[in-house]
């Protein structure tokens, strides 16, 4: 019964936090109103396109949005633009030709922005990010091993930025099955979040998922077992979902639970990671790449739960509906 009232908490939670996402679709992140684009740009036009599946259209406008706009003037909107262009060719199946954009984007920035520029080490995360999500992963390490190194440089190794950017390496590491390794970076991003943030800071909660879970991983169950409890505690605390990065640590929380048989734990936080995605549009990539492992998990816990096919079946749909009703 208590998980259900957290779920109901959570769940209305979690609609007000994407609703408040798509209000913000068709602006540009730090720019003030006067700044933002008009409606009728090429930009606002690709993702009307995208709303209606009209991939090809949403190419072309924003390639127009790119050629439109100088990454030496607002390189934000440029960012943006050419961000929006390689999700549409993932979309059509172009995916050598997204990472290429991808690469095209990080010379671009290094030339004009330098190096050390913030928006730079944005680009360099889209590259190693699509060449994770596309089956790419030894090339993806060095572009993950560059961006942190880069933002030790400029912010420090105690620092957030490199917290983060830690936390995608160590998550890639393990993928390549190096979890030794990947578990000494995830213990040093928790370590420098708790250093920077505070022990007890909400976003301390993402740091602590990954961690537990490549604990989980390793096979050293009593540790990763208490991370992850004082992590799904943190859940409870509304403002986690919040969080950009509240899908990740909700995913990872799912499987730790769905393997460790703590079904009741697993349905709340599957169903809370399915119905994030489900709410978010065709200009969401965490929805492209994500989308449908999320499913897959969250069937195989209701599988373990002991749902019958015809019930799992329209649970999913049900889930699904509401959350696209609630976009």
């Amino acid at each position: 019964m208590l998980v259900a009232v957290h779920l109901a908490v959570l769940l209305t939670w979690a609609k007000a936090a994407e609703r408040d996402l798509q209000a913000r679709l068709t602006t540009l992140p730090g720019l003030s109103a006067a700044g933002q684009p008009p409606k009728a740009t090429a930009f606002s036009r690709g993702l009307q396109a995208l709303e209606s599946k009209d991939y090809p259209t949403a190419l072309a406008q924003f390639e127009n949005a790119v050629a439109e706009a100088r990454i030496d003037a607002i390189p934000i909107c440029w960012l943006t633009a050419q961000y929006n262009v390689c999700h549409t060719l993932n979309l059509l199946g172009k995916k050598a030709e997204a990472v290429l954009r991808a690469r095209e984007m990080v010379k671009a920035c290094e030339a004009s922005l330098g190096a050390e520029d913030p928006i730079t080490s944005e680009v360099l995360a889209h590259l190693a990010f699509l060449l994770k999500n596309n089956g790419r992963l030894t090339e993806a390490e060095p572009v993950y091993a560059r961006n942190l190194a880069c933002l030790v440089e400029k912010h420090g190794a105690d620092s957030y930025f490199s917290a983060s950017a830690r936390t995608r390496l160590a998550d890639l590491l393990m993928l390549l099955g190096r979890t030794e390794e990947a578990e000494r970076h995830h213990r040093q991003a928790l370590a420098a979040a708790q250093t920077c943030l505070g022990q007890e800071h909400t976003d301390i909660c993402f740091f602590m998922t990954h961690l537990a879970y490549c604990l989980h991983m390793g096979k050293k169950r009593p540790e990763a077992a208490a991370l992850m409890d004082k992590a799904f505690a943190m859940v409870q605390n509304t403002d986690v979902l919040k969080l950009p990065n509240a899908t990740s640590l909700l995913r990872r929380q799912a499987e730790f639970f769905r393997d460790s048989r703590q079904l009741g734990k697993a349905r709340l936080a599957g169903r809370l990671c399915l119905t994030r995605l489900a709410s978010r549009d065709e200009s969401n990539r965490a929805r492209f790449f994500y989308y449908d492992r999320v499913k897959e998990l969250y069937h195989s816990i209701l599988v373990a739960d002991g749902l019958k096919p015809q019930e799992i079946k329209n649970h999913l749909a049900e889930v699904e509906t509401q959350a696209q009703g609630d976009r």
